[in-house]
């Protein structure tokens, strides 16, 4: 009879490999790391249960957006009788930020997504945002209620340049909190603290004023 208090092979597999990708990243842990560190002597558990290493980091990719599911709240917020503000639109970016840094593994789910949206699939937002799935659409005609007049591709621009911004603030502050190594960023000991800091950041990067219309925005091939 199975142990109930021992994870199946899959949960165990995932648990280990997002502590590793984690702490020392996705490229520097290889597979035969993740195998030996959850006990496994079959060298194609990974291709049986995830079907390669780099789907195991999607399926942890995704369990980000599950826990971190910035662009449904902000399509919420929008939905309201009246245009939310910028500062209420910003601020649901940044309290989840917040809120994951405040646990261990909301800071290795931090660093795993900074190197798979930064490094491992650098186009994955824009793709996202130029598909035609509801979500995507969703998002786009609320960053055009909140934004408005600006033009939509600047606000569409500014949230990206917001959301990867916050995505390298977290990533930094998660790979110190996991590693305890020293850093001035480690004195802000308090949530408040540190979403004034984020918040500040990320408002500074949407809320300019513009000038350009529609029409200084054109695309040649």
């Amino acid at each position: 009879m199975a142990d109930p208090e021992t994870p199946d092979p899959r949960t165990r597999l995932r648990e280990v490999a997002l502590g590793l990708f984690g702490r020392q990243g996705v490229r520097e842990t290889s597979t035969r790391q993740i195998l030996a560190a959850a006990g496994m002597r079959n060298p194609s558990a990974i291709s049986y249960y995830f079907g390669s290493k780099a789907d195991l980091v999607e399926d942890l990719a995704g369990e980000l957006r599950a826990v971190s599911p910035v662009l449904l709240r902000q399509i919420e917020l929008a939905a309201g009788p009246s245009p939310p503000t910028v500062e209420a639109w910003t601020a649901i970016a940044v309290d989840l930020a917040v809120d994951l840094v405040a646990t261990e593994r909301g800071c290795l789910l931090a660093r795993l997504w900074w190197e798979y949206d930064g490094y491992l699939r650098p186009t994955v937002v824009e793709e996202f945002i130029g598909s035609d799935r509801p979500l995507a659409r969703d998002w786009m005609d609320a960053v055009g209620r909140t934004f408005e007049p600006m033009p939509r591709l600047i606000a569409v621009g500014r949230n990206i340049t917001m959301f990867r911004t916050l995505e390298w603030m977290i990533a930094r502050r998660a790979g110190r909190l996991l590693t305890g190594s020293p850093s001035p960023a480690l004195a802000i000991t308090t949530p408040p603290a540190l979403r004034t800091l984020f918040f500040e950041v990320a408002l500074g990067i949407v809320a300019q004023p513009t000038t350009l219309t529609d029409d200084d925005i054109v695309f040649t091939e």
